[in-house]
């Protein structure tokens, strides 16, 4: 391929430079607080072509025009940015958002005039460097670009009909469940309250990284896309205010974590390097961490927070209720595992569910409410395995008798193997043994086996296979995850060792 000289490309792409050299001129001297929001929207544009022609050229990899290629990159980087922000600022009434702790509209002004000042350093500094490339002649002044933002005096009247679409109650329903679980995938945002910010750059990018950001933004968009295609202008969405005050959260927490994607990209690629004595770095690494993690980071932890208490309540209007039978945990009852997890769920949709055993009623959502089960549970099973200890054979048979100690070991062993062979006991200590075990005084036979039998379960060596069932009532959406749960061994095999559990159920693992 014919190699170019490296003063012989000025000439060929002069034009096509010239918008965006003119529009980096012009930035040099803007006020923050006065820069139309127009303009950044050009540059955002003439960055990205330069970007595009400068690659075709192979500028990235050649000393001289290198500089050139970065300014693109950072025009291009900075631009998005900042004009991500003007959109948040002006458009942050319109979502109606929750009060979070922190001046969100303060902070967003705040920073989109950090990075103005930052890019208009950079300008400056790139000016300078277009001057001894010959790059600087021949630029339209910003008055050519007829750059205005109209005055906001007022807005439209609403009054296009209300149209009615395909159970929206349903979308409603998936719409709030998956915040729910995006929440439940997102609390690494919480980065920001464990360190100080003289530490942000440990975080970055173990923690918080542009691949990370993309996935998290790419899923709220598509909950603000399928908001936007079935609920969006909908007869429910005119009746349940809450509705669009969820959308409002949804696209603003997708704005801030696609334009931190943006930030974190230029910072994990640029940031640290590539800088030289022709081109300075724009904005300090103290600073531009401190916009990443302590504006774009904190404030989508902060809505997503607040939008998991809106989603609860906006399930709890369209929850449908029902009613499901599942056996019980296999391992001991309701023990510290499946009690945990099935308190995890019901948190999880924050709705309020029971379960019932017998005529006792039982939060679902409190772990200590579930273990409480385990007294009428043994209860239920010391009866069962008492019922077939007094049909044994040889208890039957006793009329009475009298037996010595070795004696009555041995019925016991007799009876176990039976209860074990039957599978009406577990047992769950390899080293099980009879021989600490001794018959009171005047203690019969049928006596000293229920006694056993209740002392080892009481000492967790064996459990009782029981076959019972609980019920559980509320949220159809909690009760068909806690069915799946059932059926997934509430998370252990018979012997109480952790087993996977379905993907369905993936948020009770963080």
């Amino acid at each position: 391929m014919h190699i170019i000289k490296d003063e012989e490309l000025g000439p060929l792409i002069q034009t096509d430079l010239r918008d965006f050299i003119s529009l980096l001129s012009a930035m040099t001297d803007l006020n923050p607080e006065e820069t139309p929001r127009q303009l950044i929207g050009r540059m955002l544009l003439e960055a990205s072509k330069c970007e595009e022609m400068l690659d075709a050229f192979g500028a990235p990899n050649n000393e001289y025009w290198s500089p050139v290629r970065m300014t693109a990159a950072l025009a291009k980087a900075f631009s998005r940015v900042i004009y991500n922000l003007f959109h948040i600022y002006l458009s942050a009434d319109g979502y109606q958002l929750l009060d979070v702790d922190g001046d969100f509209i303060g902070a967003t002004r705040e920073s989109r005039n950090l990075l103005m000042s930052s890019f208009s350093k950079a300008s400056a500094g790139f000016m300078n460097l277009a001057k001894k490339m010959n790059l600087n002649h021949d630029l339209r002044p910003l008055e050519d670009f007829h750059f205005h933002d109209p005055p906001m005096e007022g807005v439209l009247q609403a009054n296009r009909k209300g149209r009615s679409v395909h159970k929206p109650r349903d979308t409603a329903v998936y719409l709030a469940t998956n915040l729910l679980n995006l929440a439940e995938k997102s609390t690494w945002l919480d980065i920001y309250r464990k360190i100080e910010p003289d530490q942000y750059h440990t975080c970055i990018p173990d923690v918080v990284s542009e691949e990370r950001l993309r996935s998290l933004s790419n899923n709220f968009h598509s909950l603000q896309s399928l908001y936007d295609t079935y609920l969006s202008g909908s007869d429910i969405a005119e009746m349940d205010k809450k509705l669009p005050v969820m959308r409002g959260h949804i696209t603003v927490i997708f704005h801030l974590l696609d334009t931190a994607e943006t930030l974190t990209h230029f910072y994990e690629r640029h940031a640290s390097k590539n800088w030289n004595k022709k081109l300075k770095p724009p904005i300090s690494n103290k600073e531009l961490l401190g916009i990443i993690i302590g504006y774009f980071v904190a404030f989508s932890d902060k809505y997503i927070l607040a939008a998991t208490e809106l989603c609860r309540d906006i399930l709890k209007s369209y929850a449908v209720q029902g009613e499901i039978v599942v056996p019980i945990p296999n391992y001991r009852g309701f023990h510290v595992r499946p009690s945990t997890l099935i308190a995890k769920i019901a948190i999880h949709y924050g709705s309020e569910v029971t379960m019932l055993l017998g005529s006792a009623v039982y939060d679902a959502s409190l772990p200590l409410e579930l273990f409480r089960a385990n007294e009428e549970l043994n209860r239920r099973k010391r009866d069962a395995v008492a019922r077939y200890v007094m049909e044994h054979k040889l208890i039957k048979n006793d009329a009475g008798a009298t037996y010595d100690e070795p004696l009555m070991k041995k019925i016991l062993r007799v009876i176990f193997l039976d209860l074990l062979e039957k599978q009406k006991i577990m047992i769950y200590n390899n080293d099980f043994s009879f021989e600490d075990l001794k018959p009171y005084e005047n203690e019969t036979l049928a006596e000293f086996i229920k006694r056993a039998i209740a002392l080892y379960l009481a000492m967790g060596k064996i459990d009782i296979v029981s076959g019972d069932t609980v019920s559980f009532q509320g949220d159809m959406r909690v009760l068909e995850d806690i069915r799946t749960l059932a059926e997934h061994g509430y998370g252990e095999d018979k012997f109480g060792n952790n087993i996977v559990l379905p993907p369905e159920l993936s948020y009770l693992k963080r």
